[in-house]
């Protein structure tokens, strides 16, 4: 058996025993300080941007996630508040050049970004290139400036091997996260989230997105090694901290 054979079938096992209920559960709270609010929407207004913050601060979530071009105005929304500013690059199809991508990132950090979900070369993901991987993860590294880099790898495209080697390369370039996928292309499985957090070391972060619901797959997420949920859904099966009711 090979070494992926070996993670997949670890992988597997995580995921099965947390669909059977085999898990620990997490607290309401880690739950509800995991959540990447997010309104990713062509249609979003100054409006819903305002809302999404506002709901942000009152429920403690982790961050807000929006549109590239609104951040100056989360940022401005947020001000004072412990919720992060986040955004997307290369977002949903990973196919920027990387000068304009890493240009993305660069904008989005002068104009207030705290975080930035950048999607990674799906096309050389597949391909087992590992060469152009490596040049857009480390591209995208150096743009961050230290700031938190979740890429995204849209693991519903990728086979266990095309998955396992985006992960050692992520982890070679130094990300912060690692992120299941965009939600364009399928939703997150526990399964996805099982093998990446037995594929990764410690260090690395996990953040699961993509048709995220209800709070018992948030929940098993969460148990599964998710450190942040993607999700635009949360205030629907989430209730506010005592005392900042809606």
């Amino acid at each position: 058996m090979t070494d992926i054979e070996l993670l997949s079938k670890r992988a597997r096992m995580k995921a099965a025993k947390a669909e059977a209920g085999l898990f620990e559960r997490p607290s309401p709270e880690r739950v509800r300080s995991s959540i990447d609010h997010t309104l990713l929407t062509a249609g979003a207004s100054l409006e819903d941007v305002a809302a999404l913050c506002d709901e942000a601060v009152r429920f403690g979530f982790a961050s807000v996630c929006v549109p590239l071009s609104c951040v100056p105005d989360a940022r401005r929304f947020l001000l004072g508040s412990a919720v992060k500013v986040g955004t997307v690059a290369a977002f949903p199809l990973g196919s920027t050049p990387i000068p304009v991508k890493t240009a993305e990132v660069r904008w989005a950090l002068d104009n207030g970004a705290d975080e930035v979900d950048a999607v990674v070369d799906i096309r050389a993901a597949r391909a087992l290139d590992r060469g152009a991987l490596r040049d857009d993860l480390s591209a995208l590294r150096e743009a961050s400036r230290g700031a938190v880099l979740k890429v995204i790898l849209e693991m519903p495209l990728l086979n266990d091997a095309q998955a396992v080697t985006a992960v050692m390369l992520a982890e070679q370039a130094g990300v912060d996260f690692l992120k299941t996928c965009t939600g364009f292309a399928g939703g997150v499985t526990f399964y996805h989230v099982a093998l990446l957090r037995t594929a990764a070391s410690d260090r690395v972060r996990i953040k699961a997105s993509g048709g995220i619901r209800t709070y018992a797959a948030a929940e098993i997420l969460v148990a599964q090694g998710a450190d942040r949920l993607g999700t635009s859904k949360a205030t629907q099966f989430l209730t506010p901290p005592e005392g900042k009711a809606l």
